[in-house]
C-alpha cells in the first residue's frame, strides 16, 4: 500500500469530529496499525468498529479490529465542567540516594488529602504519590494500588497513561494528553482520569 494512500486515508480519519489525532505506523511485522486519539463518549469497541467501517468503506477492505488502537481522552470542555471529582491542588518532586521523592496534593471541594511515594522515576512517583493522596480521600490506606505509570506516544501524541487496581481485582485505566505541562503533572491527571470515573461511586456520593 503506498505512502500517499496512507495520507488519505489518515485525512478521511481526521474528519471525524471526535477523532483528535490519526496515524498509520508500520506495526514491525510487516502489516500496519492504525492508531487514533478520540474524544468520543462512546465505549472503545464503538469507536474501533467505526472506524474500521470506515475505512473499509473507503477502499482498505482488509483493515482488521485488531489493527486499530483508539485512545480516548476526555475533552478540555468536560474537565473544566466536571463537579466532584479530585482535582491536583500541588505537588513537589526531589531527588536523593533513594531515588525521586514525591509529594502530591489533592482537592476535593474544600477538603484537600495528601501523598508521598520514592520511585526511580520522577513519572512514577507522582503516580504513586497521587494513588497514596486518593486512598487517603477514600479512607482507604491500601485501598488502591498501582499496576502501572507509562510515558508514550499514540498517532504523533505523547501520553501519559496510568493502570490502577481496586480492592475487588478491577483494572482502572486513565491517560492525559502531554500539552503545555510538566510530565509529572500530566501523570497526576492520568492517574486521576482513571479514578475520577469512579470516585463518586467509591465515596457514596449521590448522582
Amino acid at each position: 500500500m503506498a505512502v500517499s494512500q496512507f495520507e488519505d486515508y489518515i485525512d478521511i480519519l481526521q474528519r471525524v469530529p471526535h477523532i483528535k489525532r490519526a496515524d498509520i505506523v508500520d506495526d514491525g511485522l510487516g502489516g500496519y496499525q492504525v492508531q487514533v486519539v478520540s474524544q468520543s463518549v462512546q465505549p472503545p469497541r464503538h469507536v474501533v468498529r467505526e472506524i474500521l467501517s470506515l475505512l473499509r468503506s473507503s477502499g482498505w477492505h482488509e483493515i482488521q479490529a485488531s489493527q486499530i488502537t483508539v485512545v480516548q481522552v476526555q475533552p478540555e470542555d468536560d474537565q473544566r465542567r466536571s463537579f466532584g471529582r479530585l482535582r491536583i491542588g500541588g505537588f513537589s518532586v526531589t531527588y536523593g540516594s533513594s531515588g525521586y521523592s514525591a509529594e502530591c496534593r489533592l482537592v476535593h471541594g474544600s477538603r484537600s488529602y495528601e501523598g508521598e511515594a520514592v520511585a526511580p522515576t520522577s513519572t512514577l512517583a507522582v503516580a504513586r504519590a497521587a494513588l497514596a493522596a486518593v486512598n487517603e480521600a477514600l479512607g482507604q490506606r491500601n485501598g488502591l494500588h498501582l499496576i502501572e505509570a507509562l510515558q508514550l506516544e499514540v498517532a504523533g501524541v505523547p501520553l501519559s497513561v496510568a493502570l490502577a487496581l481496586d480492592l475487588d481485582g478491577e483494572v482502572m485505566a486513565g491517560n492525559a494528553v502531554h500539552r503545555d505541562t510538566t510530565a509529572e503533572e500530566t501523570m497526576i491527571r492520568a492517574v486521576l482520569d482513571a479514578i475520577n470515573r469512579r470516585f463518586v461511586l467509591f465515596t457514596g456520593q449521590k448522582v
